[in-house]
């Protein structure tokens, strides 16, 4: 059995105690959304199918942390909306996960922050110095990894980059399958998984689900249409 079909027995069982007592609606919609995701994203083998397990994998993390507002005069912006959900997440993480992650992935997460094609400064200006700057980043955070307290200095920048590289894959920047970016899309792959079960075992075992208020509102729940429509 695998890690996430462990997991996913683990929250079943929570999860039918939650829906008996009608409790938990948000994070209850989430955690199922959340694995649906997870479990087609690991349907794909890398490095065979790199591209699309990163993109199911963004897709499962994106339905933990997203949120609706209908105010888009003051909504918050995506990016600020995930980098609170991961500071959180790191906040809780009282096993230390997400850093045991970084640690074992130590050359992919290098990999992806020194990869000057995810770094926004360099598109503004496509140079030999703006990729020196990008090759130079792994050392000045590689202090973190070791320290507890330190472990989102690293997590946030990596996700930047992992963003830019979801962009280049889902908005069609990008060939499928091309030999220009194997290395990062498989380290993409890799990381964002893995981060993913950390962060999911956080919630279920480690009972971040309890905190309600901090999982609404959920964008697009389930509605029953307000018309009878002829199929």
């Amino acid at each position: 059995m695998t890690q996430l079909s462990t997991l996913g027995t683990v929250w079943k069982a929570c999860h039918a105690k939650l829906y008996e007592a009608n409790t938990h609606d948000a994070i209850r919609l989430r955690m199922h959304r959340a694995f649906s995701w997870m479990r087609k994203a690991d349907d794909f083998a890398i490095p065979e199918d790199a591209d699309a397990r990163l993109i199911f994998s963004w897709v499962a993390m994106n339905t933990l942390y997203a949120k609706w507002d209908s105010d888009r005069a003051n909504r918050e912006p995506e990016w600020q909306t995930r980098e609170d959900f991961l500071t959180s997440m790191v906040k809780n993480d009282a096993e230390g996960r997400i850093q045991k992650v970084l640690l074992e992935n130590r050359k992919l997460c290098d990999r992806l922050l020194s990869e000057e094609h995810l770094i926004n400064s360099y598109w503004g200006n496509p140079s030999e110095d703006e990729a020196r700057k990008a090759r130079s980043k792994p050392r000045r955070i590689g202090k973190h990894y070791h320290v507890a307290d330190e472990v989102i200095k690293i997590l946030l920048p990596l996700m930047t980059c992992i963003t830019m590289l979801r962009s280049q894959l889902v908005h069609g920047m990008s060939t499928y399958g091309s030999s220009a970016n194997r290395s990062v899309v498989e380290a993409g792959a890799v990381i964002v998984f893995e981060i993913n079960l950390a962060m999911l075992q956080i919630i279920a075992e480690d009972g971040l689900w309890q905190d309600d208020e901090s999982w609404m509102p959920v964008p697009y729940p389930p509605m029953k249409p307000h018309f009878r429509r002829d199929s």
